[in-house]
């Protein structure tokens, strides 16, 4: 009889202590709207460990997508990310396909989408979903937002994503004709540098498009972030990829400064970056490098550090991972991030092609490595990097190749760079 008290007085003071220890965090994002964009920046910005409010501006989510059933054929072969994730969610792939991703799109069935989305949002302890309500106040206060919804809830949130079709929460801060709408650049007019800063790539309007960061910068004020541009336009299902990619850099930019506290002029470009690769965001526009490549990270690392731009091939944009590489193509680049790279440039000056010794040369000399690389590469040949043929210091080296020793044995991708893409002195 004892033990029966003892054991139910220790229940009486366990369960409230359990109750406490399982309550949520106050939310430090608010993100509003319910369509694609809305979703992405939801789900990015709950699993970067950012405690995330929802608020659905109207009844059903993703409508666009749940409702009827589509024929999507844009965005061949640079789907990534969280809309990948669903796509093969939609197809019943634990692994990621390009090809299917093309398939599930252009018979895309809405009720497998719903059953996608709620399985994914219902993995999200950071996440509170409110429904069906709308914004009747938004203030910016000392530390942040505070928002009010027409329930009276109030929300004190250090960041806002705007993703809703009216533009409710922006429109308390300015005139809708001063809104400025995040931009984005066609791949053709980007610069080298400015590549650096890529936060989301995918096709519209018929065209391969980039967003840097500076680009969803422009519509941002004291950590109000604007989806804004897409409410001017025809939405149409051919732009869903796009703007599902849009809406997951939304989520981690805003996401950054909600989880760190801090303005968006303090955002480190690699570590955003770097969330966004965590969670198999596409970065790269080369449609020649399937996110099936066991090299798919190395070769994103590659595009993001700034070696060298793509090509045109017909309607596509390619990097020729195969094609032999050329010092000159890495030369700037290397000297840039390792001031020891110039010496070795002094003795290697000619413009021919990297030989497989002049990589393991320079390799050690800016690391400060030995041969023990030389010994590794032999040894993961075909076993690990599954190149062909074996390791021999007089044949040349494909991109591919540079991409891979380089992410492995240095760190050039984790040089810091400006808004602009220059890198830090």
């Amino acid at each position: 009889m004892c033990l029966r008290l003892f054991l139910g007085w220790l229940m009486l003071i366990l369960i409230p202590l359990a109750a406490v220890a399982q309550k949520k965090e106050q939310p430090r994002i608010l993100i509003y709207g319910s369509d694609i964009i809305a979703l992405n920046a939801a789900v990015q910005s709950a699993r970067s460990h950012v405690p995330t409010v929802w608020v659905w501006d109207e009844d059903q989510l993703a409508a666009e997508l749940t409702q009827d059933t589509l024929s999507i054929t844009s965005n061949l072969n640079l789907d990534g990310g969280l809309w990948m994730e669903m796509l093969m969610e939609m197809g019943m792939s634990k692994s990621r396909s390009d090809s299917l991703a093309s398939a599930v799109k252009r018979n895309f069935n809405p009720r497998l989408a719903k059953n996608a989305i709620e399985k994914i949002i219902a993995n999200l302890p950071n996440l509170t979903i409110v429904k069906g309500e709308t914004i009747d106040q938004a203030e910016r206060r000392r530390k942040g937002w505070q928002i009010t919804l027409s329930n009276n809830q109030k929300y004190q949130v250090v960041a806002v994503v705007d993703a809703s079709r009216n533009g409710d929460v922006v429109a308390f801060q300015k005139r809708a004709e001063e809104r400025a709408f995040p931009a984005f650049q066609q791949i053709d007019e980007l610069s080298l540098a400015a590549s650096r800063t890529t936060l989301a790539v995918g096709e519209y309007a018929g065209r391969l498009q980039v967003v840097l960061l500076a680009d969803l910068l422009q519509s941002e004020q004291d950590n109000l972030f604007d989806a804004g541009y897409f409410r001017t336009v025809d939405v149409s299902p051919e732009s869903i990829p796009f703007r599902a990619a849009l809406g997951q850099a939304l989520g981690a930019t805003a996401g950054y400064c909600a989880f760190f506290k801090t303005q968006t002029d303090k955002i480190d470009i690699r570590k955003l970056q770097s969330e966004l690769l965590a969670f198999r965001a596409r970065l790269n526009p080369y449609q020649d490098v399937s996110m099936a490549n066991r090299h798919f990270s190395a070769l994103q690392k590659l595009y993001l550090t700034g070696f060298f731009m793509g090509e045109r091939v017909g309607q596509e944009y390619h990097l020729k991972p195969d094609q032999v590489l050329r010092l000159e193509e890495v030369k700037d680049v290397l000297n840039s991030v390792y001031t020891r790279s110039q010496l070795w440039f002094l003795d290697h000056s000619h413009q021919g092609v990297m030989t497989w010794g002049e990589l393991m040369e320079m390799t050690k000399f800016v690391s400060f490595k030995g041969d023990e690389i030389v010994r590794q590469v032999e040894r993961d040949w075909r076993a690990k990097f599954h190149f062909e043929g074996t390791y021999d210091p007089e044949c040349v080296v494909t991109r591919l190749q540079f991409a891979v020793i380089t992410d492995l044995f240095s760190d050039t991708f984790a040089k810091a760079v400006n808004l602009d893409g220059s890198f830090v002195k």
